[in-house]
């Protein structure tokens, strides 16, 4: 089985760094989960948006990012059955930054990848790499995705409510939800 996984929000806890950033500089509450882009945008504007990801998908930000509460664990445990691949929005020219993330957690060997979908849509990429998951924080990545046979699971990490996903999109709140879904497959 191959699975796609996002980084940021995903795996590297990103989101919280945001919701300091946002605190700080824009005097607004957000929660961990409502900072993907898709989310986060109608709250604080697209303006402010692209300047906090200038600063947070810098060097020091992105190294400085904890991991998503049990990402590390179960990367390891989807490895033991499954060729994972990170698929993840950052352009290449910041890629590096989670690339070094990666081998400071010590997860570059569970990988078989890593790509950035920048200039075309996850989904695109899931079907050249064959996958049959994709785990994302931001649900425009998910919804409305017409690739047969791909199980898609939005992961936001501590949300207490069940967002509206659409058709066929599994909604898990932890890592420890996507590995019993990923498991049932």
């Amino acid at each position: 089985m191959i699975i796609a996984i996002d980084y940021d929000g995903t795996i590297a806890d990103t989101n919280r760094q945001k919701v300091r950033w946002i605190r700080a500089n824009l005097g607004i509450e957000v929660e961990p989960w409502q900072c993907n882009r898709t989310d986060c945008v109608p709250l604080i504007g697209s303006e402010a948006y692209e300047r906090m990801g200038r600063e947070i998908y810098q060097r020091k930000s992105s190294l400085g990012a904890p991991e998503v509460p049990g990402a590390l664990q179960a990367v390891r445990t989807l490895a033991r059955t499954a060729e994972l691949h990170v698929v993840t929005a950052r352009p290449p020219r910041i890629m590096d930054y989670s690339r070094e993330w990666l081998r400071e957690k010590d997860l570059m060997g569970c990988l078989a990848g890593i790509v950035s979908s920048d200039g075309s849509a996850k989904s695109e990429l899931c079907a050249a790499i064959g996958a049959r998951v994709l785990i994302d924080d931001d649900i425009r990545h998910l919804r409305d995705v017409e690739l047969e046979g791909l199980v898609r699971i939005y992961l936001q990490e501590g949300r207490r409510d069940i967002p509206e996903c659409g058709p066929g999109v599994v909604f898990c709140r932890s890592w420890e939800g996507v590995v019993r879904v990923v498991g049932g497959l």
